[in-house]
């Protein structure tokens, strides 16, 4: 090509360019689904009719200028990726965060860095959804309130007496007080979304709130708090508990040194509780009674359902509240397809001695197929107490 031709051609090409784009569809060039990740902190700016919306509080105190973040992964949480963030809250410390349909991993943040992602300075703020990850259904919006922990300091480190290997200590705090009987657990990665066992336990904190666990190895760990108002050791977070996600998670542990932190717990208060997407009503559900092999009613068991056949100790997809005064549960989905169901005490670890449990026997692998936008209902499962 004639390169003086090339360059009068070009205001041409450039109106073709752009005449492209403007006849382009929508789809083509906003985001339609959860699967290219947006820059930091830059609102999706498109109506698709649902997402997230809700109220940023610290100590009980709405705030302006907290960001809600939403991420495709536990993984891009920790590298500051996400998918989506809300506009600054208001005043009244409202927001309103609109998604694509699909599951997500929420966190607000207050930096006074500005409303981008990114690490946290000392007195800056952060809450981790405990149920995360949230479920966006099509044409609805999740009620969220996040309750904001700050971070108080950095990470202390000082000598301790074992060369080989590290020591954590800390403090358990709620509104400026120690909290006595929270339980700290540590975990080595989200492979079960902070449920289960973890790597190591902390017995629960007496009046001054203070916890250590020793003998650990040199390695990063992610730190969460419990506390449940009932007593129980297993479940999901309800009304009236504590929960605590740390802030500066993961925590360095380093062989020979004793790692110091200070961790605050958020209360989960009724205006998220009663929202929560776990138990949020949906179109799709499936209901049932769960009794004793006798017929009677056990209290304070609820109804799981797994999307996988191996119903290992991994948090179920979907869970019910527990049983009513007659035994009835109600299972919200997200929508149809085919559900492994059982029934238990607690949740989270695998069955424990003392804990009632069974699972849905009328079908020889525990299934059933639930039909998006329906209710499927009479599925009943009997339960019986695992004995030594």
């Amino acid at each position: 090509m004639n390169a003086g031709r090339g360059l009068r051609s070009m205001p041409a090409l450039v109106a073709l360019l752009a005449l492209t784009v403007l006849l382009a569809p929508r789809g083509a060039l906003a985001h339609e689904g959860p699967t290219a990740p947006l820059p930091a902190a830059v609102p999706t700016g498109n109506a698709h009719g649902n997402g997230l919306e809700g109220r940023v509080t610290i100590d009980g105190r709405v705030v302006a200028g907290g960001v809600v973040f939403a991420y495709l992964s536990y993984a891009d949480v920790l590298a500051y990726k996400p998918f989506a963030a809300s506009a600054p809250t208001a005043d009244d410390g409202t927001f309103k965060l609109d998604l694509p349909a699909g599951k997500y991993f929420v966190v607000a943040k207050m930096r006074a860095a500005g409303p981008v992602d990114g690490p946290l300075a000392v007195a800056d703020a952060l809450s981790y959804n405990g149920s995360n990850p949230l479920t966006i259904d099509p044409g609805k919006y999740v009620h969220v309130g996040f309750s904001l922990p700050r971070k108080f300091a950095a990470v202390e480190y000082r000598d301790g007496t074992d060369a080989a290997t590290g020591s954590l200590e800390g403090v358990i705090e709620y509104q400026g007080q120690p909290l006595e009987g929270a339980g700290l657990r540590i975990f080595l990665d989200n492979a079960d979304l902070f449920r289960g066992q973890g790597y190591a336990t902390a017995p629960p904190t007496g009046k001054s709130g203070a916890f250590r666990i020793d003998l650990l190895p040199e390695s990063a760990f992610f730190l969460i708090v419990r506390k449940r108002a009932k007593g129980t050791s297993a479940g999901p977070i309800v009304e009236g508990d504590f929960f605590g996600y740390f802030v500066d998670n993961p925590v360095q542990v380093r062989a020979g040194k004793i790692a110091k932190v200070r961790i605050e717990v958020i209360s989960k208060a009724s205006e998220v509780g009663k929202d929560d997407s776990l138990f949020r009503a949906t179109g799709t559900q499936i209901v049932g009674r769960i009794l004793d092999k006798d017929g009677k009613v056990v209290p304070g068991v609820y109804a799981f359902a797994y999307e996988d056949k191996v119903m290992a100790h991994a948090r179920p997809s979907f869970i019910s509240r527990v049983v009513d005064k007659e035994g009835r549960y109600v299972i919200n989905l997200s929508g149809g397809g085919v559900f492994y169901i059982g029934a238990r005490t607690d949740y989270g670890d695998s069955p424990a001695l003392g804990e009632w449990y069974g699972r849905y026997d009328v079908s020889a692998d525990h299934s059933v197929r639930a039909e998006g936008g329906k209710r499927l209902e009479g599925i009943d499962i009997v339960v019986e107490k695992i004995n030594p």
